[in-house]
């Protein structure tokens, strides 16, 4: 069964779940939980919370909610990149 057979069996409120979800993947958020944070870069929970309690993981902190901002957790990971001997 081809692309344009299946899209075509799934009733409207389906191709519009699909669609939205496709689209929440392209856009990504600014801010992210650690949870999000987890999912997306691989940083588990207690890894993070060791990185902030020795201030070493750029963060915000508004009450007890945590974010980390996007931009900076990708500069602060390419600032720790290490090169290989190749320079790759």
């Amino acid at each position: 069964m081809n692309k344009t057979e299946l899209l075509s069996q799934l009733s409207e409120a389906e191709l519009q779940s699909l669609m939205a979800a496709a689209l929440r993947d392209m856009v990504k958020k600014e801010w992210l939980t650690p949870d999000e944070l987890e999912k997306e870069y691989g940083i588990s929970i207690n890894a993070q919370n060791r990185m902030r309690m020795e201030r070493r993981i750029p963060y915000s902190k508004i009450g007890k909610y945590v974010r980390y901002k996007r931009t900076d957790i990708e500069r602060w990971l390419e600032e720790h990149k290490i090169e290989t001997a190749a320079g790759l």
